[in-house]
């Protein structure tokens, strides 16, 4: 099948903002409209994140490819976004008008004329060898955590058959399953759920870890570079998870990402609090 939906195009100069990509006069008509596509994804992305909607922006992570597409009586370009068919029920009605009201804010600004958002499910590529790919997909041979980011293909942080949105989220991973077969005995070991989609008083939320040790269950967060600045809002979300069950809520700063010694100790504090949480 032909594939006319867009990835992130590669540009020679990364410095660009999309305003002065668009400003180029040498666009085609096609061009542009990818380039358009494009641009509403990425602010309604970090518009929401900025806004402290950590959820919602991580669900548009998950959209595989987007484009311009003519409405159904054919008098204005909608913005459409593709999404595994395992992620599309993420998409309620209600997250929908969220984004159909945050693509016209930003779609006003920008003069694109573009009004409403639909999401649909992406078709994969598929060639002669389907048997073995329906075989594979039966037999569980893809990511199966809840939160399996669909990165733009191919997936690069799989361990497990887990999917991971980066590799220090992959990195913390490793570590806390390390512990968990070779640190730790069987019979008093930890339980790991990398990015669990689920719901706190007031919201649903999207943790990076969520981890059970001797009958508490705990949260493991990575900080961002911009951690400071959502600060209050962090300490709010954690007396919600406290008030909602959760024994114990760590953060690993993402300067121990790079650091081993240094984010072996950050996991073993936390495990050694969660266990002596009350």
């Amino acid at each position: 099948m032909t594939n006319d939906f867009v990835h992130t195009p590669a540009t020679s100069d990364r410095s660009l903002s999309y305003e002065e990509m668009l400003s180029d006069k040498t666009l085609s008509n096609e061009q542009r409209e990818a380039l358009i596509a494009e641009t509403l994804v990425a602010y309604m992305s970090i518009l929401l994140a900025r806004r402290g909607d950590v959820s919602t922006a991580r669900l548009l992570l998950q959209v595989e490819r987007w484009k311009l597409d003519w409405d159904d009586e054919g008098r204005e370009k909608d913005l459409t976004l593709e999404v595994d068919p395992a992620n599309k029920s993420h998409f309620t009605d209600d997250l929908l008008q969220k984004l159909r009201g945050l693509c016209q804010e930003i779609s006003g600004r920008f003069g694109f004329g573009v009004n409403w958002v639909e999401v649909r499910e992406s078709l994969p590529i598929v060639g002669p060898g389907w048997r073995e790919m329906v075989q594979r997909e039966i037999s569980g041979e893809r990511p199966t955590n809840q939160a399996r980011r669909l990165q733009p293909a191919p997936q690069r942080w799989l361990e497990d058959n887990l999917a991971f949105t980066n590799e220090g989220e992959q990195r913390v991973y490793k570590l806390l399953k390390y512990r968990q077969e070779k640190v730790l005995p069987a019979e008093e070991t930890i339980s790991i759920f990398p990015l669990p989609n689920g719901r706190i008083a007031g919201r649903t939320w999207e943790p990076d870890f969520l981890v059970t040790y001797k009958g508490r269950a705990g949260i493991l967060e990575i900080d961002g570079p911009h951690h400071n600045a959502r600060r209050a809002l962090d300490v709010t979300r954690e007396h919600l998870m406290r008030d909602s069950g959760i024994a114990y809520i760590d953060r690993v700063p993402v300067e121990a990402l790079e650091n081993r010694p240094e984010l072996e100790r950050v996991l073993d504090r936390f495990l050694r609090r969660l266990a002596e949480s009350r």
